[in-house]
């Protein structure tokens, strides 16, 4: 009754958040897609998403189907990734870095979860955090590297992911808190707390605040719980995506708010060499990335 075809058309769906874009991404029309969903729907005698919501919302019923997704398609990937293995040279290890450091939240269990599939193969993330990972990558010090920036495009594969929410968070007591969204202006006398990247390539900076005066305190911390912690006294603001400001603004230790009147919406990609992107091992643990994210 449930096909694979059903489950890549749900986790499609999820991971592109509307039916337009699932259409494009599986090569259907929008047609044909509407008449598989519908048809699914009527073999379940359930609805799996609420129409015209953006991004796509699940029911409970979509998300247990969701969740099925989650657990077969990694499996189903996995035995194709063996079965050509024979036919390319055997990968011992993937050498990793990140350019974002609040991306370890999904990152850690996303590599567990592949070594269970490729317990021979060493994910290698000892160099972890890299602001500028990309040279090593050039280099060949690296094989993977995870970023928002895409840069040496010619020789660089970049496969997207998936694109986050940028919120900036505050003590729910902070007299930004009240706002349905912030300006540029709103931020001019901020302490902006932040991981130790240069102002240059912080986001917050490069694509919101960006030449707007800015009479502030940038102060840097290595570790995103203290960030959170300094946030929620009122020592501070932050900017930070929005799989990690979740958990914490449910217990009421922050509030978020939208960067401008439509957000700030950022890509995030998996950065490798151009010869290296059919691979099935990395073609895999591209997969396993765009799975986890955020969960």
């Amino acid at each position: 009754m449930i096909g694979i075809k059903h489950l890549k058309t749900i986790a499609t769906l999820k991971e592109t958040g509307s039916l337009v874009n699932t259409a494009r991404e599986l090569f259907l029309t929008q047609s044909a897609l509407s008449h598989q969903i519908k048809d699914l729907e009527n073999k379940l005698d359930c609805q799996l998403f609420e129409r015209k919501t953006q991004p796509v919302r699940f029911t409970p019923q979509g998300m247990l189907l969701l969740e099925l997704a989650h657990e077969i398609l990694p499996k189903m990937e996995a035995t194709k990734c063996r079965l050509k293995e024979s036919l390319n040279q055997p990968i011992s290890q993937l050498r990793l870095s990140v350019e974002c450091h609040a991306c370890f939240h999904w990152l850690l269990p996303t590599i567990k979860e592949f070594n269970n599939f490729w317990p021979d193969i060493k994910i290698d993330y000892e160099r972890g955090f890299s602001y500028d990972a990309i040279p090593d990558l050039l280099n060949d010090e690296l094989d993977l590297v995870l970023t928002s920036d895409i840069r040496e495009p010619d020789t660089l594969e970049y496969a997207h992911l998936f694109d986050f929410k940028l919120k900036l968070i505050v003590a729910p007591d902070h007299e930004l808190a009240k706002k349905a969204y912030v300006t540029a202006l709103d931020l001019k006398n901020e302490t902006i707390i932040s991981y130790p990247i240069p102002r240059e390539r912080q986001d917050i900076f490069k694509y919101f605040i960006q030449n707007a005066r800015f009479d502030g305190t940038l102060k840097t911390v290595d570790q995103g719980l203290l960030i959170f912690q300094l946030v929620s006294a009122g020592m501070g603001v932050a900017a930070l995506p929005d799989w990690l400001v979740t958990p914490y603004e449910s217990q009421g230790l922050i509030k978020s708010i939208p960067l401008g009147a439509l957000g700030l919406t950022r890509p995030m990609y998996l950065a490798m060499k151009k010869d290296m992107k059919d691979n099935p091992v990395y073609r895999h643990f591209l997969n396993t990335c765009k799975l986890n994210n955020g969960r």
